[in-house]
Formats: C-alpha cells, structure tokens, sequence
C-alpha cells in the first residue's frame, strides 16, 4: 500500500523500543484538538510553524512564545522554505504560496501541477525546488511566480518507470540536490536537478533528509528505519534505531541529531551511529513531524518538535 508521509502520521502507530528518560520535555505550544503542525523552520530570529487548514505560526524567540498570523487558506500547508527572509509554502492540491516582504499578505504562486506538494527547498541560487506525489519535482527561478515541471526519465533510473512519491528535498553544504523518496530511494543530482540517480533502496521509504554542522547526513523512515552518509549522498549505511515507529523528521543541534515521529522521538550524540529513545507520556502516545535545532550552528543540543493537536514541545 502506497502513503503518503502525513498519512502514515495520522494512521499508523509505531512500536517503541527500550527508552531511556525523558529529556526534560516542556509543552510550549497547547494547540487545539483538530490541529496539525507538519514543518518547522528558522529564518534569522524566527521561527515558522505550518500544518493543516492553513495553519500558520510565528515565532519572534527561541520558540518559547507563538503568534497565529492570518492564513493563505483552507489547506493542508504541508512543505515550508524561507525566501528572502519569508516563508514560501506548498502543500495540498499542488498549492503554494508566499509571504509578501512586508509580512502582511500571502500571494498565490503558479505551482505547474494538481499533484500534493510534500515539501519545499530553497538553493543557493535563490531558487526553489518542491517535490511530492507520484514523482512529481517542480522547480522556479529566483524571483519567478511561477514553477514548472521538471521532467524526470523515471525508465531510466527506477525499474519499470515506477513514479515513487517524493517526500523530502534538500541541498548539502557542497551543492548537491539530495531527495527522500518512496522504497528507501535517496535521488541525488548534481546538475541542479537536471539529471538524477539513485543512491539508496529499501523495502522502507525514506521521509527525512538533514545534514549536520560537520556534514553527516541523516535519513529517516518507516519502520524505523535510519541512514547516513559521509560523502555527500553517494552511499549509505542503516544504523539500528532500535524502534519499528515511523520517524517522519530530523534535524541537528550542534553535535546532535534528533528524529521524531509516530510515537517516537530519538537522539543521537554520536552524528547518528547510534540512537536512544526518549520516553514520557507524551512521546508514547502522539506523532510529532516538524523539527528544528534551537541553535543548530553552536553547541546546544535542544530542539523543538511539533505535530499532532498543533502541539509544540522543547526537548
């Protein structure tokens, strides 16, 4: 059965290994019942939160406080980048938006398909990439209002042309275009998106890409399953996550990696060779998704989750 990554987090619970003690987790954000938080993001001092009906958050700190600003509409908001300081927005329908310069109004961008955008990154070219369901991978040149298709020659690269969803897409430090996809597939190009390869397959998708401070990349997916890489996405080496949980995100703060998702939440001191599990009541029993480092260019090792109930927790 094929899903999508918001999916899984709403109808499959994960089996949580041994745990060890919490790390100190603090609500700061309540949420509501019907709420969903799906990706979070740093711009400067702040922070954004996005997820359902055209949730929107920001924060002026270190997360500890959250504003509701207005929303571009009724929409799963699924997939978040910061251009020029605001964030650009993807998600259900193949909608996108972004936030004017002044922060005052949403402006609807042409996102070239119908097909459910799951996430969004900006290069350093000033362009934009998004990608989603069924293979679907949209590009637009910096300032454009407008995306448009990138075709891929899947006959080429997945056997029988099969179009995996595409769950996540990032650039690494030195340039490369990295993909999270259905099967365990990691895409990588090195043209900017022009061709593609496949480096990584797996009976288990891959939902999450981040690369540390010190260049290791982390991969996250179902069933527990966790990769990393130490030469740019070319190859990859699982680790045991010691859990069958489906982990939706990762992130780094200074020195450490963290993975949340389907009543799971995972640290890793070590640049992820090995992972513990943190337990309480409140990772046994929701699905977080969305991850950021509190200060993920220094030494802390703090983090901040967010997902089901529109919940925000500091861990």
């Amino acid at each position: 059965m094929r899903l999508l990554k918001t999916a899984l987090a709403l109808t499959f619970l994960g089996v949580v290994g041994s745990a060890f003690a919490a790390d100190n987790f603090q609500a700061v954000r309540a949420g509501l019942p019907h709420d969903a938080i799906y990706s979070i993001d740093r711009s400067g001092d702040s922070l954004w939160a996005i997820g359902g009906h055209g949730l929107v958050l920001r924060s002026n700190s270190d997360g500890g406080e959250w504003e509701r600003i207005a929303s571009p509409g009724d929409f799963a908001a699924l997939g978040m980048a910061i251009y020029k300081g605001q964030p650009v927005i993807v998600g259900q329908a193949g909608k996108a938006f972004k936030l004017s310069a002044d922060g005052e109004n949403w402006e609807s961008l042409d996102s070239g398909t119908e097909e459910r955008l799951l996430d969004i990154a900006t290069l350093s070219d000033g362009s934009q990439i998004a990608v989603g369901a069924f293979g679907t991978i949209v590009k637009r040149s910096a300032g454009s209002e407008s995306f448009k298709r990138v075709a891929v020659d899947w006959d080429a690269i997945v056997e029988d042309g099969f179009e995996p969803h595409l769950y996540d897409v990032m650039q690494t430090k030195a340039g490369t275009l990295l993909i999270a996809a259905e099967f365990g597939m990691v895409l990588r190009s090195r043209n900017g998106g022009k061709t593609w390869s496949v480096q990584n397959t797996n009976d288990s998708s891959v939902f999450a890409l981040h690369q540390g401070a010190n260049g290791r990349l982390v991969g996250v997916g179902q069933a527990g399953y966790i990769i990393s890489s130490q030469d740019d996405g070319v190859s990859w080496q699982a680790a045991k996550s010691g859990t069958n949980a489906n982990l939706l995100g990762v992130s780094s703060s200074g020195k450490t990696f963290a993975v949340v998702g389907v009543r799971a939440v995972l640290k890793s001191s070590n640049g992820g060779r090995s992972w513990r599990a943190i337990s309480n009541r409140d990772t046994e029993r929701r699905w977080y998704q969305g991850i950021a480092g509190i200060n993920p260019d220094g030494d802390g090792r703090r983090f901040l989750a967010a997902g089901q109930y529109g919940q925000i927790v500091n861990f």
